[in-house]
């Protein structure tokens, strides 16, 4: 290639790196819809700060409906619902920036369709209003950071967003740099203790000092689930509820851990790791989809980047197809998530978004 025509392949790199983004968020749109409910975080948005003596947990996360009301969002749910929802599209954004040095263009479009076919995606269309969709983003920005200042910020924002999910998230993030042996651990990981713990302080001096007092925040909460209550939330849906957490995807996991091994000596047990600690963080909760697949598809799509940059021969020749394979899977079976014990599908949420196309 001559040097003329290296600003055109990197033009045209550029674009189509952009209109894999934008296939994303159509996709993503057209599988899952856009959830009606959460209509209560919108009610926070006019006063995120109002004082409350005995205030839900919700209102420990500030930072969506905090960044809301300073864009005047008050007034429009819709609006609102689309503000929280970009922050999934904001994830995707990061997932595409950062792995897009690493990856060829087909391995990067197969990493999009992991990230827009995992029960993440699912979530983040059908809880609209939650601060899911910004914990996607945040955790994204997290596992692939390598500046400690910026590690810093980021750690101290999912502070205010959903502390309970960030302290697991901040968890991987350390298991996964040591594991992949990724440069400069030492200051990383002080930056996220530093960021973490400026983030807790913040968040509960700002409550304290704007006259909020949880009535129990979702700490106690956890802890208040009696075991064959947690227990039923498992065992009541059946086997089924082990397909919610991530779909198909778990055909290529065997594969892709074999890569790892590969990697780095580490690589494959702190994928493991990770996994569990959302699993097991997921035990002592009643929306089980939803936090086991915020807290497990960061550390998957970050592994998975990872995989797919080693050089082919030294990579398993089955990782590709069958994480196409899954992504073909997810697409073809039905699609449905576990609250409180129970299966639920996505008509309503595909419902919602059909009514607000057709007026």
């Amino acid at each position: 290639m001559s040097t003329a025509d290296a600003p055109a392949t990197s033009a045209r790199d550029r674009l189509a790196r952009v209109g894999l983004i934008l296939a994303a968020i159509v996709g993503g749109l057209a599988l899952y819809g856009l959830g009606s409910g959460g209509s209560f975080y919108h009610r926070l948005v006019a006063a995120p700060f109002a004082p409350a003596a005995h205030a839900p947990y919700y209102r420990e996360s500030l930072l969506h409906v905090g960044l809301a009301h300073a864009l005047g969002l008050a007034g429009s749910l819709l609006a609102f619902r689309v503000f929280v929802l970009s922050g999934f599209w904001l994830g995707l954004v990061r997932l595409v920036t950062a792995a897009a040095p690493r990856l060829s263009l087909a391995d990067l479009a197969l990493v999009l369709a992991v990230a827009v076919t995992h029960p993440a995606a699912m979530i983040a269309h059908a809880w609209t209003c939650h601060p899911d969709a910004l914990t996607y983003a945040l955790t994204l920005a997290l596992l692939f950071a390598r500046r400690p200042a910026f590690i810093f910020s980021i750690a101290a924002l999912g502070a205010w967003n959903h502390l309970p999910m960030w302290l697991v998230v901040c968890t991987s993030a350390l298991v996964l740099w040591w594991t992949f042996a990724e440069p400069r651990l030492r200051p990383r990981a002080l930056a996220l203790a530093a960021g973490l713990l400026a983030g807790i302080v913040t968040c509960k001096l700002a409550l304290h000092l704007c006259g909020i007092t949880i009535a129990e925040d979702r700490f106690t909460a956890a802890a208040a689930h009696p075991l064959p209550v947690l227990l039923g939330y498992w065992t009541g849906p059946g086997w089924p509820i082990l397909y919610t957490l991530a779909f198909a995807h778990l055909v290529w996991l065997p594969a892709l851990l074999l890569g790892l091994r590969r990697l780095a000596p580490r690589a494959a047990l702190g994928l493991v790791v990770t996994q569990a600690l959302a699993l097991g963080a997921t035990f002592f909760t009643e929306d089980t989809t939803r936090v086991f697949a915020f807290l497990a598809v960061g550390p998957l799509l970050y592994a998975l980047v990872r995989a797919l940059e080693v050089p082919a021969p030294h990579r398993p020749a089955a990782l590709r197809p069958l994480v196409l394979a899954g992504v073909l899977l997810t697409l073809a079976a039905p699609k449905g998530f576990a609250w409180k014990g129970q299966l639920h599908d996505l008509e309503a949420s595909r419902a919602h978004l059909r009514a607000l196309l057709s007026r």
